[in-house]
């Protein structure tokens, strides 16, 4: 046998034995290659992240690694990130190997491998058929969706699988009393990252906690919880010690609570009206949501009652993430199609799967009879019903190019103009993070994300013209970009509108038309000269209005 056919041998045996998790890979990386060449031809051949957020996490990890410090500008402190671990983690890469915007994304592409890997993995350990194995992992693939994730270059995917990894040791453990200790000691490590990539996954540590209770383990469940919290206290002393808040601006300002303390108890009432979705898109998706929550939790009650007992695999991944879906929409974002839930679509799909699989075949035969077509139209429809909470999400997979389009028709050309006119000018804005991670300006955040005067005056009901207008003076603020209709009412009367762009067919963006302002006359001129000077680099679809374009 010459080394060829030895090779093609071992390959075949491979994909024999682990296909679902071989034809998943291809399938993603695929899909990955198809989007970024797409994506490319849109944006004139410039890698550009489907979302301005990616950028604000980025500015930070820069401004971290070479100068020092934590914040949106290389000037200040600002509690602007809302996952503390992935902006370490690429400040750690960026101070290693330099800035480079593409980190995000080849990182996140190296995670959703790891994420199909663990999701295979657990699977093939519960003894799962290849063939359901195979269907859960392309629908992690696409329900999630895990293409979209990598281009928005955020940190979704290393929550994933966080969670994941964090429940299936949690399972393993309260399932089994006597596992080994290495499991014991693994879930409590990982409690310290899952608290870091996002504030939300308190939630799930302080549920496992209370099973570990229910199963009297009263010190591991208390040490699992002190070991969360330590890193995001440590955070919020420091953040406290440089005037801002215990827990960063980004969740203040995008909760639902009232109070920006931990420590008023109202805070911690969501707003009856704020808990139900206002949209009729977002109310069918939060249904849908809701529903297939409270499907999980009856397959749970269902498998308690036949079993007598909770302390069993399937039904403690049904309990934990049906409860996980129900919090998540009531009490931290109501929107299911929002790239904050792609951690509960992974464990969905594992629940389910799981709460169901003793009840699916094992072996499949496909003989269609007329007596036989009811009973698949059945099947079929009830197939649909489920998944489609999850089939909703692939939306954001078919408009990720569009996406990348619209942000670098907008926030990049934005970030291109200071960074040839006003490189460290102060400039105010509401879309603040590709026109800091490109520049090195004074930023006045009108959304207070990264300036917490702003911030204030949103929390405290004071925001209005006149008090922009002198937040704007103490920052020396020269220009204004920003979007019109969000601060209708509240622009100072002696700001000059100059011009606007207007991105077509937009699908991401906060607005499709941004303006430009000078904030007193001794900028006007100079702001006219600028914009029509670069007006020629302008994406041609970019329609173009205001003074600047007047002869």
């Amino acid at each position: 046998m010459n080394l060829y056919t030895e090779t093609m041998s071992k390959l075949n045996n491979i994909f024999s034995k682990h296909w679902p998790l071989v034809t998943a890979l291809s399938v993603l990386w695929v899909t990955i290659i198809l989007l970024l060449i797409v994506s490319l031809r849109l944006n004139q051949g410039h890698f550009v992240y489907g979302l301005d957020d990616a950028y604000i996490h980025m500015t930070i990890a820069k401004n971290f690694a070479l100068h020092g410090v934590w914040g949106v500008t290389p000037y200040a402190f600002s509690s602007s990130s809302s996952s503390l671990l992935w902006t370490l983690l690429l400040s750690s890469i960026f101070y290693i190997i330099g800035i480079n915007a593409l980190v995000p994304f080849i990182l996140n592409i190296i995670l959703s491998t790891i994420t199909i890997f663990l999701v295979y993995y657990i699977l093939r350990f519960y003894k799962i058929h290849p063939v359901y194995n195979f269907m859960v992992l392309i629908g992690v693939v696409f329900f999630t969706p895990l293409p979209y994730l990598i281009f928005i270059g955020m940190e979704h995917i290393l929550q994933i699988i966080l969670v994941i990894a964090f429940v299936y040791l949690s399972v393993k453990i309260l399932t089994n009393l006597n596992s080994k200790p290495l499991n014991y000691y693994l879930l409590l490590i990982l409690t310290v990252p899952l608290a870091m990539v996002r504030y939300e996954s308190l939630i799930l540590i302080f549920l496992v906690a209370f099973l570990f209770i229910l199963r009297r383990k009263f010190t591991y469940s208390f040490l699992m919880i002190a070991l969360s919290i330590i890193p995001i206290t440590i955070y919020g002393v420091i953040s406290i010690s440089n005037g801002w808040s215990f827990i960063p601006n980004s969740l203040i300002l995008k909760s639902y609570f009232t109070s920006t303390t931990i420590t008023t108890s109202a805070s911690f009432l969501p707003n009856i009206y704020t808990i139900l979705p206002n949209t009729h898109s977002t109310i069918i998706t939060y249904l849908l949501a809701m529903i297939f929550a409270l499907v999980l939790l009856s397959i749970a009650a269902f498998r308690l009652r036949k079993n007598n007992t909770i302390w069993e695999i399937p039904t403690l991944w049904l309990i934990i993430s049906g409860i996980l879906i129900i919090i998540q929409l009531i009490f931290i974002n109501n929107d299911w199609l929002l790239r904050y839930t792609s951690y509960l679509v992974v464990m969905g799909l594992i629940a389910l799967l799981l709460g169901v699989y003793n009840y699916l075949p094992k072996k499949f035969s496909f003989k269609f009879n007329k007596k036989s077509i009811p009973k698949y139209l059945v099947i079929s429809l009830i197939v649909i019903l489920l998944l489609s909470p999850f089939a909703i999400k692939t939306y954001y997979l078919t408009i990720t190019p569009q996406s990348t389009n619209n942000i670098y028709e907008q926030q990049y050309q934005m970030a291109s103009f200071l960074s040839e006119y006003y490189p460290n000018a102060s400039i105010a804005a509401n879309d603040i993070g590709a026109i800091n991670y490109f520049t090195n300006i004074q930023c006045l955040d009108l959304v207070g994300l990264s300036s917490n005067d702003v911030a204030q005056a949103h929390k405290n009901n004071t925001f209005n013209a006149q008090e922009l207008n002198y937040l704007a003076n103490q920052h020396h603020v020269q220009v204004a970009i920003i979007y019109e209709a969000w601060w209708a009412g509240d622009i100072p009367s002696n700001w000059i509108k100059v011009g606007e762009w207007t991105t077509p067919h937009d699908v991401i963006l906060g607005n499709s038309t941004v303006s430009f302002y000078a904030t007193s006359p001794q900028y006007e001129n100079e702001l006219i000269e600028n914009l029509k000077s670069f007006s020629p680099q302008l994406p041609k679809d970019i329609k173009q209005n205001g003074l600047y374009t007047e002869n």
